[in-house]
């Protein structure tokens, strides 16, 4: 049996699907992207009455039960890195895989000012005025976003201008904290999440979707460079309890926290095809 036919059909099979890969990778736009993350919304308000403790109508709170986000995130400006890949379906129309980090650095000094305001200076049995300082330290906000794109694209000469539709996940780390009360001079009592029924959250992972603008200029065919404006948003429910230490007194805590953020970036871009 002559095996030559054969033979020559399996190799222009190989052939043509290696030069079929090889087309699909020479349309592939890898990209990395740096810049500032923009709180927006619920994220970036400032809410102190959820974290006190709850009481009656006609009582005044106390203390803080805990550090609540779900009327304000309380997020400062931060920064943003991110990494994508795009391949364009059309002439006008393309996709992408996405990644974007953010941090934000989380303001505690609103309550920090209400405690030192309210309950830092106490009365003991005797009558007598005494302080007790608080502080509030908290972990920034940690968000890695993972999100497919799909864009349509307006060419403009060497320019063009992209607008994107855009779903994924954010895992968003559980921004730790802790109220610490100095009693006296060698001690001090920690009111912190704490695994009473359940562990404290780490990671808070929740459907995330929004919109991408960008502008986009070629400095050749393969680099080119770009502005962009991501915006993103998620919510993250969450419970936990927070305990002092060595003390009967614990809450409760049913939270959410609301992501809102733009991220405003400069990008490079590089494809992967021949000149």
């Amino acid at each position: 049996m002559n095996k030559a036919p054969l033979l020559f059909i399996i190799l222009s099979i190989l052939s043509a699907e290696a030069f079929s890969q090889q087309k699909f990778f020479e349309k592939i736009k890898f990209g990395f992207s740096g810049g500032l993350a923009v709180p927006v919304g619920h994220f970036k308000e400032i809410s102190i009455a959820p974290s006190l403790e709850p009481v009656p109508p006609s009582s005044n709170p106390e203390r803080f039960q805990g550090f609540l986000k779900n009327e304000g995130g309380q997020a400062e400006l931060g920064y943003s890195l991110g990494l994508n890949l795009t391949y364009p379906l059309t002439s006008s129309v393309f996709i992408s895989l996405n990644y974007l980090n953010t941090q934000h650095s989380i303001d505690t000094h609103p309550q920090q000012t209400f405690y030192n305001a309210n309950f830092k200076s106490e009365i003991d049995l005797n009558g007598m005025p005494f302080e007790v300082p608080g502080r509030l330290e908290s972990d920034p906000y940690r968000a890695s976003l993972f999100y497919i794109g799909i864009g349509y694209r307006v060419p403009i000469l060497r320019m063009e201008v992209r607008f994107t539709g855009l779903a994924g996940i954010n895992n968003l780390e559980f921004p730790f904290y802790s109220w610490t009360y100095q009693i006296s001079e060698t001690t001090a009592i920690p009111l912190r999440p704490f695994p009473v029924d359940g562990p404290v959250p780490t990671n808070l992972r929740e459907f995330a979707y929004g919109l991408e603008t960008k502008v986009a200029y070629s400095l050749s065919e393969k680099l080119g460079v770009n502005l962009s404006a991501t915006y993103l948003r998620s919510d993250h429910p969450h419970d936990y309890w927070t305990s002092l230490l060595a003390a009967s007194i614990g809450y409760k805590i049913q939270d959410e926290i609301r992501y809102r953020n733009i991220a405003v970036q400069f990008g490079i871009s590089y494809r992967f095809g021949s000149e």
